[in-house]
């Protein structure tokens, strides 16, 4: 018999409410003709997400949004019978604003019991960024330093989730594997552009060539190994 301690359940959290649109000049290099013959002249589909896993009895997040006045991430957790204290594990693809403001409210920590974990060449870049960029991601981290936790790229952390490296959107952006499901952070802000074309960046990606390599092996990882694959900037119909 299953042990249904073991199962894992995926919950995705619209944390911006949708639909969202990528306006085409957030890829710069892309010829009118691709976005023509993907008809995708008037923007690509995207969100502003995070995920929930449930496992042996845990509320695990990843990423936790915005943080801002029109965030969803506690009404959803809400709807699930959730509350912040209800979430034991905070694991973090990587430092943007909206993947980490949802971690503070009125300066004060919001998730109280989590333990978080981010990939340490991750937090030391964004401890290093010059003219204040990384002021808030070193504010939330020293909020959380009581049960922050630094792993190394590779590492298979609690409940065998697998850290992959997928460095280049920014320095430590790290895709997490549990079972068979790959939670892929930022590795693509368009997705109908970039399975099909993954040599293209958006302007967010901060080491473009880096970027390229990780969304072409992260993308054949999962193709070969038969992965269910979902990210932060899926659009809705990409993550059902």
């Amino acid at each position: 018999m299953e042990d249904d301690s073991k199962i894992v359940t995926l919950t995705w959290i619209e944390d911006k409410p949708g639909p969202s649109v990528n306006d085409c000049s957030l890829f710069p290099e892309v010829p009118d003709s691709i976005w023509k013959a993907l008809g995708l002249e008037n923007g690509v589909p995207s969100s502003m997400s995070c995920f929930l896993i449930q496992t042996e009895g845990k509320n695990i997040l990843f990423d936790t949004g915005l943080g801002a006045p029109f965030s969803q991430l506690q009404s959803k957790l809400s709807a699930k019978g959730l509350t912040s204290d209800s979430i034991s594990y905070i694991f973090l693809t990587h430092l943007h604003g909206d993947h980490i403001g949802g971690m503070m409210k009125d300066g004060q920590v919001v998730f109280p019991n989590a333990q978080v974990f981010v990939n340490r060449t991750e937090a030391e870049a964004w401890k290093n960024m010059p003219d204040g960029k990384g002021d808030q991601a070193t504010a939330i981290l020293n909020a959380y330093k009581d049960r922050l936790h630094k792993f190394e790229a590779g590492d298979t952390l609690d409940y065998e989730i697998i850290s992959i490296p997928a460095y280049g959107h920014t320095p430590g952006h790290t895709v997490f594997q549990i079972d068979s499901i790959l939670i892929a952070g930022d590795l693509m802000h368009g997705v109908a552009l970039q399975t099909q074309y993954p040599e293209y960046c958006a302007r967010y990606d901060m080491d473009k060539d880096a970027a390229i390599e990780a969304r072409k092996r992260i993308l054949q990882y999962a193709a070969d190994n038969s992965l269910t694959l979902v990210g932060m900037h899926f659009p809705p119909a990409a993550k059902e």
